[in-house]
């Protein structure tokens, strides 16, 4: 329901589960990803953590069942990917669009956090749109 509802408001957008493409690896975000060394594959798997729901574009916790403890309102989630994507596209703040307590900081720019484990992620990347 929530990828339906990010590819209704981003129509090229790809959602992925559990699966981090290798160009977001500097983001403290993810972690607890699978290695992965073959230049065909793209992406990383990532280990998936129980109860978890989490949607994130780029480094930026949109969404997080586990922080929040409830699940998502669809439209509203959809609505902020749709946001977030629009807000880095034009350089603006993201901070509107992010789960509580996200900072989306790549990984060197943050303080070291301690004893943190991720969660099993949903990604939202969008694609541009090819010639039909």
């Amino acid at each position: 329901m929530v990828s339906e509802a990010i590819v209704e408001r981003i129509p090229h957008a790809v959602t992925m589960r559990n699966q981090i493409p290798k160009s977001y690896l500097p983001y403290d975000l993810y972690c607890n990803l699978i290695p992965n060394n073959d230049p065909n594959v793209s992406t990383f798997m990532q280990v998936p953590r129980l109860w978890a729901f989490e949607v994130s574009y780029k480094g930026h916790l949109i969404f997080s069942k586990l922080q929040g403890k409830y699940w998502p309102n669809v439209e509203l989630v959809a609505t902020k990917c749709a946001g977030i994507v629009e807000a880095i596209e034009n350089g603006e703040d993201v901070s509107p669009f992010l789960a509580q307590g996200s900072s989306g900081r790549a990984r060197g720019n943050s303080p070291k956090k301690q004893g943190t484990a991720k969660k099993s992620q949903n990604i939202v990347t969008p694609q541009k749109a090819s010639p039909s």
